[in-house]
């Protein structure tokens, strides 16, 4: 009899560590399962560069005049900025796209010789570009270290441009003025992820973008070619 009791608790024992194991075998699988599920990966990035936009400087406008360059001397500097863009996954291979930026341009134009009106000796002029776009972009390879993507977009573009004026008379003009137009752009860029977080980020932008009338700085259009680099951070 204690036999017969002794087999049956034996098997009894077995079946449950075998049953535990099982459970533990199933429990083990689900974790490896979740941490196998994919992530969205968004990018974030900050670049400094250059603007090159079609209007150059030929003369200054003052008063309905225009006063060629032959008879005084331009000083216009490169248009610079800073643009932040911002890349969220809807679903690889596409992003949507948030984008600011300000690019900053000075103009100076200063008289060599008395001119007809005689009136303007020297202007300083300076216009701020300050791009808010939403676009779209794909990226091909969305689990790579490198990060190459094609971009399109649109938005509003405000353009806030000053100036001083110096006359004859030593008496100073200050002007400014505020535009708003609509435009839209397109673009390729690389992130390259140097960690699991951080890396370089290169961008290029042509941006089709004319205004109204011509700022203080005397452009108007503003179509070309954007060329920055910065940092991308993975978040």
């Amino acid at each position: 009899m204690n036999r017969v009791f002794t087999t049956i608790l034996v098997l009894l024992l077995g079946s449950g560590v075998a049953f535990a194991q099982e459970r533990e075998g199933q429990s083990e699988t689900r974790i490896v399962l979740e941490q196998e599920k994919p992530q969205k990966q968004n990018y974030y990035s900050v670049r400094f560069g250059l603007w090159f936009p079609e209007d150059e400087a030929k003369g200054f406008n003052f008063e309905g005049n225009l006063i060629d360059e032959t008879e005084g001397k331009i000083d216009q500097s490169q248009a610079m900025g800073l643009d932040f863009h911002f890349r969220k996954n809807i679903g690889s291979p596409l992003y949507t796209d948030l984008s600011v930026g300000g690019w900053y341009t000075t103009y100076q134009f200063s008289i060599d010789e008395v001119t007809s009106n005689g009136l303007l000796r020297e202007a300083d002029a300076w216009a701020l570009i300050v791009p808010i776009t939403i676009g779209l972009s794909i990226a091909p390879l969305p689990d790579n270290p490198v990060q190459p993507y094609a971009m399109a977009g649109l938005g509003a573009y405000v353009a806030f441009t000053g100036r001083e004026l110096l006359r004859m008379s030593d008496q100073n003009v200050n002007d400014t003025e505020t535009f708003i137009r609509f435009g839209f752009y397109l673009g390729a860029g690389l992130d390259l992820m140097l960690a699991e977080a951080f890396g370089i980020s290169v961008g290029a932008k042509y941006q089709f973008l004319e205004f109204d009338e011509p700022l203080f700085t005397g452009q108007k259009n503003f179509t070309g070619l954007q060329a920055s680099i910065g940092v991308a951070m993975k978040i």
